[in-house]
């Protein structure tokens, strides 16, 4: 296992205050095309989350191992409850759950249990159960959609603390995580802090540059942003 490291707080509040199409931006102007993890949206529209990775990586479930057949048990290994009490305090727990979006990685209860250890969210590209209950919890959550399916009857945790693809994504251990209502961005973690910096200026400035078009001023040279209006921006700017 890596050494989990939690995003500075500094890094999480400002994180906190810009969008994931902006994170986009930024990223794509440092290489990287498409962070954004594909068919994961929120199950509580309107909660923001910021956090660090904590990953867990599965396989297609087999019946003989997996308590499938009447009277038979699960054999010993690792599973999704290990993971949840695994999950460190400002985590953000994401689950390869492979596409799946028939079965469930997560409910209600432990998404609870995930709260009360001080996660910060989850993340998965299959389903979730409980969906009313989860959404009470106010734990920030993104998920392919509801089922009421669980996990064993499509996967088994093999995995965790571990590099996983996550909506066709690579999700390495302590990335940083930003989830809105559009979805779920990745920021490779060396890239965090100047994708951080640059991105909440690149908010500022959007914020300027929308105040003047609510007042009538027309697109060219606004956005994207001339030397002109950048000078400007610069000029008012605190």
């Amino acid at each position: 296992m890596s050494e989990f490291t939690p995003l500075p707080e500094q890094i999480v509040e400002r994180l906190a205050a810009v969008s994931t199409a902006t994170i986009a931006s930024q990223l794509l102007s440092r290489g990287l095309r498409d962070q954004f993890v594909a068919g994961a949206g929120p199950v509580v529209p309107g909660l923001r989350m910021v956090g660090a990775a904590w990953t867990a990586r599965t396989i297609p479930s087999r019946e003989d191992l997996d308590g499938l057949w009447p009277g038979t048990r699960p054999t010993p290994g690792l599973s999704l409850f290990d993971v949840i009490e695994s999950t460190p305090e400002g985590a953000v727990l994401v689950i390869d759950g492979r596409g799946e979006h028939r079965t469930a990685t997560g409910g209600d209860i432990l998404v609870e249990r995930l709260r009360i250890r001080g996660a910060r969210g989850l993340v998965t590209d299959a389903g979730i159960r409980d969906r009313a209950a989860v959404s009470a919890v106010q734990l920030p959550c993104y998920s392919a959609g509801a089922t009421a399916n669980v996990s064993r009857a499509y996967l088994r945790v093999v995995e965790q603390d571990v590099p996983i693809g996550c909506g066709s994504v690579a999700v390495f251990p302590s990335d940083a995580l930003v989830g809105d209502d559009d979805g779920v961005i990745v920021i490779p973690r060396a890239l965090a802090e100047e994708v951080t910096r640059d991105a909440f200026e690149q908010e500022r400035l959007e914020e300027y540059i929308g105040a003047k078009v609510r007042a009538g001023t027309p697109l060219q040279g606004l956005y994207p942003p001339s030397a002109g209006l950048r000078a400007e921006y610069e000029a008012v700017r605190t």
